[in-house]
Formats: structure tokens, sequence, C-alpha cells
């Protein structure tokens, strides 16, 4: 894939704020506590509201962003991944990706820091309908969070800055990561460049979506698996 040196400062300042908000909100032991100074009043301390979470990091995330390019950007959506791409070639990448994934998260779900950290909501060990609504809301999610990542800030600092670009991003999606269990932190950014790779391979970040959210779902369901042999 050839690019040229064209300046996308839309991206470098939306990603650049979008970056540093959400990590400052991120960091926060409970998600309601990172909004008190709107006057908003959430969930008791007890556990993170997810709903407010996932709704912020989406404005953040997605919205802003397709905002931003609709008002200073110099191309459409599909030039920043919002397309189907080479969709054949994309899923059977995509399908290989995840299939090398399964011995890690079969190792990883027997981890106790893994198993402390996920899944994210533990309402989803014992309620198998609330674990269906959080499982598509957080894939809501993740498909915010793979456009942000492996859509606008990949496709939008490879035009300008080809690789290096792609490592601002890869370095942007480890320090988001900060907070979670250790070999996730260092795997976010080698799986970062992997997953930007793909997204420019097949003009699409649509796969690097599929493989993110079928991880999480397999990994969520066996320490669900494992929560019930344990009861």
């Amino acid at each position: 894939m050839t690019h040229g040196k064209r300046t996308e400062w839309e991206v470098v300042i939306v990603g650049g704020l979008g970056v540093l908000f959400l990590f400052l909100y991120y960091q926060q032991p409970y998600t309601v506590s990172a909004l008190r100074w709107l006057g908003i009043q959430g969930a008791p301390a007890a556990y993170r509201d997810w709903n407010e979470y996932i709704v912020v990091s989406s404005i953040w995330l997605l919205w802003l962003p397709i905002l931003s390019l609709a008002f200073f950007g110099k191309g459409e959506l599909s030039q920043y991944g919002l397309a189907r791409g080479d969709g054949k070639q994309g899923a059977l990448w995509a399908l290989g990706m995840y299939l090398l994934m399964l011995p890690v998260l079969y190792y990883v779900a027997q981890r106790p820091e893994f198993r402390a950290y996920y899944p994210l909501d533990k309402r989803v060990l014992t309620d198998p309908a609330y674990a269906v609504y959080f499982s598509i809301a957080y894939g809501y999610y993740l498909f915010c969070w793979e456009f942000f990542f492996r859509g606008f800030l990949t496709f939008g600092l490879y035009r300008w800055l080809g690789w290096w670009g792609v490592g601002l991003q890869a370095a942007a999606f480890a320090l988001l990561h900060y907070g979670k269990p250790l070999p996730e932190v260092l795997g976010s950014l080698p799986a970062a460049f992997a997953l930007s790779w793909l997204a420019l391979r097949v003009r699409s970040f649509l796969p690097c979506f599929w493989v993110h959210w079928a991880v999480q779902l397999t990994l969520d369901a066996l320490l669900i698996l494992g929560h019930g042999a344990g009861t």
C-alpha cells in the first residue's frame, strides 16, 4: 500500500486528545467518579457502571473522530478503514489470528491475575441474560475501539508518517491498556502492529474488530465455564 505525505492534523489533534482523556478516564477506580465534575450521579461504588463507560468511550473513539472527518477531513470514511476492503482475505487472516490466540486464551484463563480482572463485569458469571447483553454492548465498544486505533489513527498516520505513524498508534494502544494484567499490557504492543498490518493489507479495520471481539468472547466464555465448574 503506497502513501503520500499528507498532513492529517485532525487525526493528530482528535486522536491525541482522545487518548489523553480516555487514559485519565480509564484510571478512575469507578467510572462514575470520573464524571462527578459534570454533576452526574451514577452507580454505587461497589462496581463500575459499564453502560456509562461504553457510552463515554464510544463518543471519543467513534463519534468525535467521525465528526472531525466530516467537517475537516480530506476523504471518505473508506480511506480510514471503514470499508469492506478485501473481505475474503480479511476473513482468512482474522480466522488465522484467532486460532493462534486460542492456546494463549486457554492459558491466561487459568492465571489468577486474569481471573481477578476478567470478566470485566462479574455479573456475567452468574446471570446468562446479562452475559448476552454485556457481550453485545462490549462488542459495540470494541468496534469503536478498532475504528479509532486500526482505522482513524492507523490509516491517517500511515499516510502521513508511514510505519512511524503506526508505531505512534501502537504506543497509544498500549498506553490505554495500562492497569490491565502485565502480560496483556506487554502483548498489546505487538498486537497493535499485527492488527494495523492486517487493516492496511485488506484496506479495512473490520477483520481486526472481528478478531478482537472473538478473543474477548472466548476469554469470557472460558472464565464463565471455569466459574461454573468451581461452584
